[in-house]
């Protein structure tokens, strides 16, 4: 397998001889290809649907009909439940280089926006360019590679395969995608009024390129402080990475800045309702961006954008220092990135996510929970208190000693089915139904009884 004509590739020594690494690309290495714009169009989608702004967002939407996601239709269907977090709307938002670049479907950046509809909470989660995995179908290879292996073999493909690629990786399921190039972001911000950004640290890229001529070096430096930042101010802080930028870990935390000050202005109140910025703002960006949400998602989530507080949304990057959960290495002569745990294991990053992702239906109950031991081996009782905890259950007390039963494994319900998303998630973890039971004075809403051969799924 090859890329483009455009694109060049290096073979490295692998066990799947078809493993295919882009290489480092001057041109390459520096592009801004996180300049995602999708939550600021989300929240201007849903202003309008007449005219100009109808028209022109049919060039940006998928035509499909009805609604995919089952936490955009409203309230969970309890008897369709499988697992906590299938009420969140996950959206890979994805930047590439512009058409006839090379590489051009190289991916550097992947953001999952994840957006729970119950709660209005929100979660950007940064995935490295470089990291190393396994492409289904493709072999090893990194993973910004996935999109374009698969465009270049099938056209139209490749939101699909990175869609999977990386929801193996997670462990949750990504309903959508949005793609979108650079060329749009400059003039989208200038048409927003600019945006208001916080660069925390003071910046200084050497190699950053020239504008005029992008073979040579500029280089680029911003001190730390309050901007408002105009679009091209705002490429050149999405696109810094070299020097003290941080690589792509710093330049992934600065792309989410950029999203949310480009949400933000969009909900000011002159973009809101001004029909001929809003119709024209898109126009703009529909040359440069495609989704597969289609008119009626896009309406609904622009709803909840509105709801959602920008200083609450939680932004995260799969990273090396704070998390620990990558770390830096080499495949042959390739500069990669790899799970801490080793290639393919991905339970640490896995783990980390759920957290991250709290199911909103489970925040919204706080159901008491108390776990009982009747005859499961000590060690294991903590075991699944800590992950039901990580999981955002309000575990409330832990009871390890073994107690007198019948050894089985038990889930009690004292609320009277007031909990019921708690106690459905409870009953497909353990595999039993749950007991009504008289309160009595009884603190927990919910107690479980581990028995010896009890049964637990610690993943959805």
């Amino acid at each position: 397998m090859k890329f483009a004509k455009k694109s060049k590739s290096k073979k490295i020594n692998s066990a799947d001889k078809n493993v295919i690494i882009p290489k480092k690309n001057k041109k390459l290495r520096w592009w801004p290809k996180a300049l995602i714009i999708l939550l600021g169009l989300v929240v201007l989608s849903g202003v309008i649907f007449a005219g100009n702004v109808y028209i022109n967002l049919r060039k940006v939407v998928s035509t499909k009909s009805g609604i995919s996601a089952e936490g955009l239709k409203g309230e969970i269907d309890l008897s369709k439940l499988k697992g906590e977090g299938e009420g969140r709307v996950n959206i890979l938002l994805l930047g590439t280089g512009d058409t006839g670049h090379a590489g051009q479907d190289l991916t550097d950046t992947m953001i999952v926006a994840s957006i729970d509809p119950k709660s209005n909470d929100v979660v950007m989660l940064g995935i490295p360019r470089d990291l190393y995995v396994r492409v289904p179908g493709y072999g090893w290879n990194k993973i910004n590679s996935a999109y374009a292996l698969a465009e270049q073999s099938k056209p139209g493909s490749g939101p699909e395969l990175i869609k999977k690629t990386i929801s193996d990786i997670i462990d949750q399921p990504i309903q959508y995608y949005s793609r979108v190039d650079f060329t749009g972001l400059k003039l989208a911000v200038d048409k927003l009024g600019g945006v208001n950004v916080f660069n925390p640290e003071d910046l200084q890229d050497p190699e950053y390129p020239c504008d005029k001529n992008e073979n040579f070096s500029c280089g680029f430096a911003l001190k730390s402080g309050y901007y408002k930042m105009n679009g091209a101010l705002a490429l050149k802080f999405a696109r810094c990475r070299k020097g003290t930028c941080g690589d792509d870990y710093g330049r992934a935390r600065r792309q989410q800045a950029v999203i949310v000050g480009m949400r933000d202005q969009a909900l000011q109140l002159g973009n809101i309702l001004n029909p001929a910025k809003v119709s024209e703002l898109i126009s703009i960006v529909g040359d440069h961006l495609k989704t597969d949400l289609n008119i009626e998602e896009l309406k609904r989530l622009s709803d909840i954008g509105r709801k959602v507080d920008s200083k609450s949304i939680t932004n995260k990057v799969l990273e090396n220092e704070t998390e620990g959960l990558v770390k830096n290495s080499n495949v042959g002569e390739a500069s990669v990135v790899v799970p801490s745990a080793g290639v393919g294991n991905y339970k640490s990053i896995q783990a980390f996510v759920k957290s991250l992702l709290i199911d909103g239906y489970l925040k919204d109950e706080k159901a008491k929970i108390t776990i009982n031991n009747s005859s499961a081996p000590i060690s294991e009782v903590y075991t699944v208190s800590g992950v039901l905890k990580s999981l955002g259950y309000n575990v409330i007390k832990t009871a390890s000693a073994k107690t007198a039963g019948d050894g089985k494994t038990t889930l009690k319900d004292f609320t009277k089915g007031s909990k019921p998303y708690t106690i459905k998630y409870l009953e497909n973890r353990f595999g039993i139904k749950a007991e009504q039971v008289e309160r009595n004075g009884n603190e927990s809403d919910i107690i479980i009884t581990l028995g010896e051969n009890y049964e637990f799924k610690d993943n959805n």
